[in-house]
């Protein structure tokens, strides 16, 4: 892996996109001296930024790691990417099990510190001027402290799998996927969410599948209304090799949430367009739109959907 070769190639993605280092920071999360680290070849990316630095140049993953557009390469390339992701990944698992060792290993020193201060006074030997409650008690608080942080390190997001590593690398029509936590993983390429909505929804679509039936795309999205009256909260979407699937959130009654789907085959969808953030799918005597979050988003979905459906290049 090339550290300034992908670096330099950052730059250059970020300039076509005519994005200046701080305007690319802010769209990440991170500081400006971050992106300008990146491009230097002085670090490399967190792990789990490659997929949001991608999104934002509008490059795939592997694109992004073998610093050049692949087009319709061939796949060993893709699956090359993939193998490098795997070796980042167990690289940060080395890096998080230092933190966890670091964090639950200090924070238990300091709490048998002050116990044996409570009990025995040892830390008053070298620090004789302190109260002992207040010694054992910054000890414990400490501790406590630094026990936590550990946990919170530890429920960060799990390190992914060859599986899922590919689910996000490849393009729409590129995979089949039948589990619900599948289809999740795919469309969290184009926005990242761990709400459970999505998860509840997509295991909806899961059910809905008929035997032999797979997903080849899959999209998070936001309320989806038919002919302007609103439908469903929290909406995905899923493409099969035949049909449409929209799944959500509806409100039964006043207080009751449940998840529902809706089918619609692929030969009677006339077009996909989108208006401002949403996207518009027109079928006989009905308009679909379904809110996207923001424009960028909406875009990369259409453009993705119309491949999966076969109308990439209708206008």
């Amino acid at each position: 892996m090339d550290q300034e070769r992908i670096g330099k190639w950052i730059a250059l993605l970020r300039k076509e996109k005519r994005l200046t280092q701080e305007q690319l920071a802010e769209r990440l999360g991170v500081s400006n001296r971050s992106v300008s680290r990146w491009e230097n070849g002085r670090n490399m990316p967190d792990f789990s930024l490659l997929w949001d630095i991608a999104r934002e140049l509008d490059v795939t993953v592997p694109e992004l790691l073998n610093g050049k557009r692949m087009e319709k390469e061939a796949n060993v390339e893709v699956l090359g990417s993939v193998d490098v992701l795997l070796a980042w990944s167990g690289r940060e698992k080395q890096s998080k099990a230092k933190r966890l060792g670091g964090y639950f290993g200090a924070g238990m020193v300091c709490l048998l510190l002050a116990l044996g201060q409570s009990q025995f006074g040892i830390l008053s030997i070298l620090f004789p001027d302190r109260a002992d409650g207040r010694l054992t008690g910054t000890f414990a608080v400490l501790g406590i402290v630094l026990e936590l942080a550990g946990f919170a390190c530890n429920r960060q997001n799990a390190l992914l799998t060859r599986k899922e590593i590919e689910l996000l690398s490849k393009n729409a029509g590129g995979v089949r996927m039948r589990d619900a936590q599948e289809m999740l993983r795919f469309a969290q390429k184009y926005r990242t969410t761990d709400k459970k909505n999505y998860r509840a929804a997509f295991a909806k679509v899961e059910k809905e599948l008929e035997e032999g039936e797979s997903v080849i795309f899959s999209a998070i999205m936001e309320e989806y209304s038919r002919n302007e009256w609103q439908m469903m909260w929290h909406t995905v979407l899923a493409v099969t090799e035949k049909r449409l699937l929209i799944g959500g959130e509806r409100m039964k009654g006043i207080l009751l949430p449940v998840y529902e789907t809706e089918s619609y085959l692929l030969g009677d969808i006339a077009k996909i367009g989108r208006s401002g953030s949403a996207l518009v799918i027109r079928i006989p005597r009905e308009e679909l739109k379904i809110q996207a979050g923001n424009a960028d988003a909406a875009d990369q979905i259409e453009k993705e959907l119309r491949k999966a459906v076969g109308m990439e290049h209708e206008t």
